[in-house]
């Protein structure tokens, strides 16, 4: 019943808008999954949010509100239908012309009746308006914006919404379409990380020894998509194996007991892939947190293990790290393994007296950034690890 309720408004929508000039345009079978019955309800909503949304984006006013999640210098990528619709005093009203374009367009082709409206859904469902790429990867002058939902069942391309002259056109949004023309992206609710985050360390208090160091994730530069356009924000993921040991029975363990969540801007992915020195930094994602707040002597060999987070991929992997008891004894070392859910973008054992030694003095082949030693842990993903002695 409900499929056929959604038909019927889909019907009503295209009769009563004439500039709408929409075509069926083939998707290709890449990636493809089936959808479960809340998905096509999902993936319908989302697209009918899209049509209606490419309706008015192109007003000057609606421009400028935008603005604030679409030029260089924003501090948000994204816009939540709840905080736009249902609570809009946290928004800061800053987008009242396009809550209430919005609203109108939704009330006049009757998508705005009965429980399951599709304001309703929009808030109910964490659902949020994403642009990827800001202003200055354009051309100066290029305002009109392409608006695509998301197509649920992959996350390469989909089908988009452009204004042209009185007309809307039905386009194929991929990544080879944004890198030409400004999107803005309807986006389903982020995935729930069914995995344990672990511990996140946010400061050295309660560290013990002597001396006692501490190392950060400086800077971090990805220069991969982990998946494609509709995928939005990276979820990276760097997770510390170390030893522990079992003072009762003196045996060495390893453990992957740390993972640093960093969510990692599209944009910065794309300057990286670039390689350009302008825009986004170079890729270079600044974010100093704590990687180990108490990196004692006795920590001999420690690895770092970093993957983008995905629900579906489910990936095993481990590392060899060392317990030293004190400078006379030996050695001993031990397999730390974990599984987890994502890309996998490397993995790197770091001996504690060579990391020092290299942080700041780089090899032959090795780069530098901020005056530390650039880490890799595969081709594509570099970070920087400043350091410090607590006490």
């Amino acid at each position: 019943m409900k499929n056929l309720i959604y038909v019927f408004i889909i019907c009503l929508l295209v009769a009563s808008c004439e500039k709408d000039e929409s075509g069926q345009i083939p998707q290709s079978s890449k990636s493809k999954k089936v959808l479960n019955e809340s998905e096509i309800i999902l993936k319908e909503n989302l697209n009918q949010t899209a049509r209606i949304l490419a309706n008015i984006v192109q007003e000057d006013v609606i421009i400028n509100e935008l603005s604030l999640i679409y030029n260089e210098g924003r501090t948000t990528y994204n816009l939540c239908f709840k905080d736009l619709l249902a609570d809009p005093k946290g928004v800061d009203d800053s987008f009242k012309n396009l809550r209430e374009r919005f609203l109108k367009e939704c009330e006049s082709t009757g998508l705005i009746k009965g429980y399951e409206d599709i304001v309703s859904y929009l808030t109910k469902n964490n659902c949020y308006l994403y642009c990827p790429y800001p202003s200055s990867f354009y051309p100066k002058g290029i305002t009109s914006f392409t608006v695509a939902a998301h197509p649920i069942d992959n996350d390469i391309e989909g089908i988009g919404y452009k204004f042209e002259g009185k007309k809307i056109r039905e386009v194929m949004v991929n990544e080879e379409y944004a890198d030409k023309n400004p999107v803005l992206l309807i986006m389903p609710k982020d995935e729930t990380e069914g995995e344990s985050k672990g511990e996140i360390i946010t400061s050295g208090t309660g560290a013990k020894g002597d001396p006692v160091y501490e190392v950060r994730i400086g800077k971090i530069r990805c220069a991969n998509f982990c998946g494609g356009l509709f995928e939005g924000t990276l979820e990276l993921r760097v997770s510390r194996g170390y030893p522990v040991m079992d003072t009762s029975t003196e045996e060495v363990k390893g453990t992957f007991a740390v993972v640093i969540p960093i969510d990692y801007p599209r944009d910065y992915a794309k300057a990286a892939i670039n390689n350009w020195t302008v825009h986004s930094n170079g890729g270079w994602y600044y974010q100093y947190i704590i990687w180990d707040s108490n990196w004692k002597p006795s920590k001999t060999q420690q690895c770092i293990l970093v993957y983008e987070y995905d629900q579906v991929k489910e990936v095993s992997t481990s590392a060899t790290v060392g317990y030293k008891s004190d400078d006379m004894t030996g050695t001993v070392t031990a397999t730390a393994k974990t599984t987890y859910r994502g890309d996998f973008l490397g993995i790197n054992e770091w001996d504690r007296d060579w990391f020092y030694a290299t942080n700041t003095n780089p090899g032959p082949y090795d780069e530098i950034k901020d005056g530390w030693t650039v880490r890799k842990t595969c081709a594509v993903l570099k970070l920087t690890t400043p350091a410090r002695t607590i006490y």
